[in-house]
């Protein structure tokens, strides 16, 4: 039930951000009607609350921990406590979540508020929204075209918003690669170097450049920005070398730097970027060994400029521990970004980004880190629904507020007070890519490659058995009574077992079409074409519809036609698997040349023993061998 709150504070924006929890079960009332009086009171350090006699108070040091308070008090409501104290003093001053508004799903404001007030509530400051090309900019009406680029109007909205619940709005934006969706525009053909890469040491890259600083400044209260430059690694290589020649790769990324540093100094702006290009380009990598970056390379980086260390993969703590020694070599501050895993396809990686981020955080404590944060990265479509990572992010709270580790049963907690989740149904959305109990992580992702792969083709036809279907079924259903215990995320969790419905029906019809063609089992053809496909097809479109559910409760129109496209190959080809089967079993056709071909395993493992599944992200790589572009 609600919790009910009479608020006491002198401060008018902790009332207008305290309104938008009423869907949060806080709900702003009378001092007649209250559960609780609560007290707000500025402290100098960390945050206390203390509940006595109905009344409670908060002292805070940082408007979004009264926020953290207010999720204390309901836990403790919740759980019929009437006396209690707790006081906490957070190991990462600076810790929040980085959102992915740029791989076709482009959350509505609605969303990002709603995102907004769960991470108030955990008590986390910071949100970047990373936007390539998906904010509008004057004079540049390609950047963003059709692709649902953000208002000056909606970010300011979501900065207002934010900046009332004590949560800072960073702009994550690109300034050097990760510009594919802008470039396939002629009329930035001049500002190119290769591939997405802007063309460093140019004039006119730098006004664009300034053109995109300029705007989030204008729109975004936070005088911090991240100005992105990561995975660049053909810089130089393109129209730079034929203009300039043969250079140090580094010494064009350096004075990169150097120049949009300059730029950002300007408007006032403090910058952080991805680290790896130092590494990559003075180095070969993140994970050598100590010492290996030039101290000429060390004394060029501004050192104003946030260096972020980003690791999503690595479960091996003196990695974490080289690599973060390794940039404290830098005279810049340091900053880490790890994983809230929702990029390897339809589903999140809960299990694999709790495990790496309790590893990560450790060491990030250990080096003295200040600055920390998840991403949630959206490779291939985004796919994932976005609030499917909420665990990942209740642990990076958790973690810093309770001064290291936390069981998964006070995870648990917090989780329902902060979000209105529950923790074990969460991580049931992990189930439909473990098909096998001991599989390695992360990296393994069937529920995306059986629900595209072709039936005809049958491109993953050796990572699936016959122990698929049943597994699939009981996914489904335990997703769907999820969905029933989690009314706020039904949608999710019916997107998820409807998912896992098509899978049930799907993941071994290409090996049984296989099969019974090449036995000659012409009755159990008729099965697969009259009943097994036509059933397939109704599935598909039960999935579509959730699909798109999910999609338009979260994000922007602009990107499901993406999905349209996919979903609407894979019903097409369901068709004619159909359709081929008939003009077969009806003698239009002598044989199937498709069912003949050997199927071989997708990642070429020969007869290395492996887990049954493999990975693969890449839509166009799953439904066909063929050439699609």
């Amino acid at each position: 039930m609600p919790m009910k709150i009479n608020l006491i504070t002198e401060e008018a924006s902790l009332l207008k951000g305290a309104a938008a929890l009423a869907g949060h079960d806080i709900l702003l009332t009378g001092a007649e009607e209250a559960d609780l009086q609560v007290t707000a009171e500025g402290c100098s350090e960390g945050l206390c609350v203390e509940m006595a006699g109905g009344k409670a108070r908060i002292g805070y040091s940082r408007r979004v921990e009264f926020f953290r308070g207010l999720s204390l008090l309901l836990e403790a409501f919740g759980e019929g406590q009437t006396e209690w104290k707790t006081e906490e003093r957070p190991l990462f001053p600076t810790n929040g979540y980085m959102m992915d508004c740029s791989r076709n799903a482009v959350p509505t404001v609605a969303a990002i508020q709603e995102m907004i007030v769960m991470l108030a509530l955990m008590g986390l400051d910071t949100l970047q929204l990373y936007t390539e090309d998906l904010y509008e900019l004057e004079g540049e009406p390609y950047f963003g075209y059709m692709r649902g680029r953000y208002t000056e109007a909606e970010l300011k909205e979501i900065d207002d918003f934010a900046d009332a619940l004590g949560v800072e709005v960073v702009p994550c934006i690109q300034t050097l690669a990760h510009l594919a969706t802008a470039m396939r525009w002629p009329c930035y053909d001049r500002l190119k170097d290769c591939a997405d890469i802007l063309m460093a040491g140019e004039e006119e890259t730098y006004a664009l450049v300034e053109k995109m600083i300029a705007h989030m400044s204008r729109c975004l209260r936070s005088r911090r920005i991240n100005i992105g430059m990561d995975e660049a690694h053909l810089i130089g290589l393109g129209r730079y070398r034929e203009k300039h020649g043969i250079r140090p790769r580094a010494q064009i990324m350096l004075e990169h730097v150097i120049r949009v540093n300059e730029i950002c100094r300007k408007y006032g702006l403090k910058p952080m970027m991805w680290s790896d290009m130092f590494f990559h380009l003075a180095a070969g990598g993140y994970s050598g060994e100590e010492g290996i970056i030039p101290p000429e390379v060390i004394e060029q980086v501004p050192p104003e400029v946030t260096l972020v260390y980003w690791e999503y993969y690595n479960a091996d703590p003196e990695n974490y521990r080289r690599v973060l020694h390794n940039h404290q070599q830098f005279r810049n501050p340091v900053g880490f970004a790890g994983a809230a895993w929702k990029w390897n396809g339809m589903l999140p990686e809960l299990a694999y980004s709790l495990k790496v981020t309790r590893i990560a955080l450790a060491e990030c404590a250990r080096a003295g880190l200040r600055e920390v944060m998840a991403t949630g990265w959206g490779d291939n479509g985004a796919e994932c629904p976005l609030f499917a990572v909420l665990p990942a992010l209740q642990l990076y709270a958790e973690y810093s507020y309770q001064g290291g580790d936390v069981s998964d049963e006070r995870l648990a907690s917090r989780l329902l007070a902060c979000t209105g989740g529950i923790w074990q149904d969460f991580l049931l959305l992990d189930r439909p890519n473990r098909t096998t109990e001991n599989q390695p992580a992360p990296g393994l992702n069937p529920s995306k490659y059986l629900l595209y792969q072709d039936v005809l083709m049958g491109l993953f036809d050796r990572h699936a058995d016959e122990s698929f279907p049943p597994f699939f079924a009981a996914c489904g259903r335990e997703l769907e009574a999820a969905g029933e215990r989690n009314p706020r995320y039904r949608r999710m969790f019916t997107y998820a077992a409807e998912l896992s419905r098509v899978l049930e029906l799907k993941a071994t019809l290409g090996i049984e079409l296989a099969a019974a063609y090449r036995a000659g089992d012409r009755a159990a053809l008729e099965t697969l074409a009259d009943r097994r496909l036509p059933a397939l097809l109704e599935q598909i479109d039960r999935f579509s519809e959730a699909f798109y559910d999910s999609w338009m409760g979260e994000n922007k129109p602009f990107g499901y036609e993406v999905t349209d496209i996919r979903l609407g190959g894979l019903r097409k080809r369901a068709v004619t698997a159909r359709r081929r089967l008939r003009d077969y079993l009806e003698g239009r056709l002598e044989r199937l040349e498709e069912l003949e071909q050997e199927r071989l395993p997708f990642d070429d493992r020969g007869d290395e023993p492996r887990d049954i599944n493999t990975f693969c992200n890449n839509w166009g790589q799953i439904v066909t061998a063929s050439v699609l572009n």
